[in-house]
């Protein structure tokens, strides 16, 4: 997939494309941020009168609507603001659905509270949009912290590697890995959002109105990521349960010969998401019989993993590999267990390490 991400695009690209758009960030409990998210938005560069964003509130306890009002009665905002209020918590997609019953616009883009979008991030999207074939597109991940600890630090090395692969997967056909950062829908192929397997899932069925789902390696939004192993290991166990969930249905598709996705991307991901956790485990408790049963054997495999954890590079590499395959076990007992994520909550170690200064440099605000 690393050598079809250097592929041109076999698109009809229309760069002149301005359709209408509706921006929706969900938000729970983001009284923190929320000021921060409408001072990024308006900065973006649109045609205002083609632009509106909605704040979808699932039900928050703290002051997030009162700054939200506060806000847009403080500034001339050129695009209209709406709010959603949900006084039941639906959870993020139950609410969303609710709010996609009343838009009327052309593309529905959805844009987590804790993500900032560069100022021409819709000039460079939505042209991929006017190509028929297209029926959603999503963004890469830039972190804003990505150096502050070990923990950002795998984390940037694991999108770079990861963001490569769905970068090949999208110029080859489609990827399904979509993110609330930056998540743009065609609204005549959108029914409503997936509620088990939330952006990713929504990308799916997308694809099997036989549209094509793509990351453009040419735009992108920042983020913060958790710099507390805890608070990364939360967030990736729900994430790792929803591509799980997508993936045993995409393998019930492939064997039914109803799935509208290559066999070349598809079969590679159900491996990994599936079957690798359990053949991890397997291939471990063979290394430590091995060990056990010729211990000169043993010495030159932990020579070895001296060597691979003393490198910088490569400790981090075989750090990230160890820990996500944890996650991926972890993620698919629960899985098999029938536990769901039905509602979401903020990662308050994240949002506390974000800051206005962090924005600033990046001039998202």
């Amino acid at each position: 997939m690393r050598q079809c991400s250097q592929r041109k695009w076999d698109l009809d690209i229309d760069s002149d494309f301005l359709p209408s758009v509706s921006i929706l960030i969900p938000v729970y409990n983001e009284q923190q941020i929320i000021g921060l998210k409408l001072e990024n938005l308006a900065k973006v560069v649109y045609p205002a009168e083609k632009m509106e964003v909605i704040v979808v509130n699932d039900a928050s306890s703290d002051d997030t609507l009162k700054i939200v009002a506060q806000y847009i009665s403080e500034h001339r905002l050129q695009f209209r603001v709406r709010v959603f209020d949900s006084q039941e918590h639906l959870g993020k997609t139950g609410c969303l659905n609710q709010v996609l019953k009343t838009i009327q616009s052309e593309i529905v883009i959805i844009s987590d509270a804790d993500c900032f979008w560069p100022k021409d991030i819709l000039q460079k999207s939505l042209g991929y949009l006017s190509d028929p074939s297209v029926g959603a597109i999503t963004a890469r991940e830039q972190l804003l912290n990505a150096g502050d600890t070990w923990v950002t630090r795998g984390e940037q090395t694991y999108n770079n590697t990861v963001q490569a692969i769905r970068i090949g997967e999208s110029k080859l056909y489609s990827t399904l890995f979509f993110q609330g950062g930056f998540a743009a829908y065609k609204k005549s192929l959108l029914n409503k959002f997936n509620h088990a397997t939330d952006d990713s899932g929504t990308a799916l069925d997308i694809i099997q109105t036989n549209k094509r789902t793509l990351l453009i390696p040419e735009i992108g939004f920042f983020t913060i990521s958790p710099t507390a192993w805890q608070d990364k290991f939360t967030i990736k166990i729900r994430r790792a349960s929803h591509l799980q969930q997508l993936w045993a249905r995409c393998l019930n598709l492939l064997i039914q010969g109803k799935l509208l996705m290559p066999k070349r991307i598809a079969i590679p991901e159900i491996i990994l998401h599936l079957f690798n956790p359990l053949l991890l485990v397997v291939l471990v408790a063979l290394t430590i019989a091995v060990m056990v049963s010729y211990p000169f054997l043993a010495l030159g495999i932990l020579v070895v993993l001296g060597v691979v954890f003393a490198v910088k590079k490569t400790q981090t590499t075989a750090i990230e590999l160890i820990q996500n395959n944890i996650i991926l076990l972890t993620a698919l007992m629960s899985f098999l267990a029938k536990r769901k994520f039905r509602f979401w909550k903020p990662v308050e170690g994240a949002r506390s390490a974000l800051n206005k200064q962090m924005l600033q440099e990046k001039q998202l605000i």
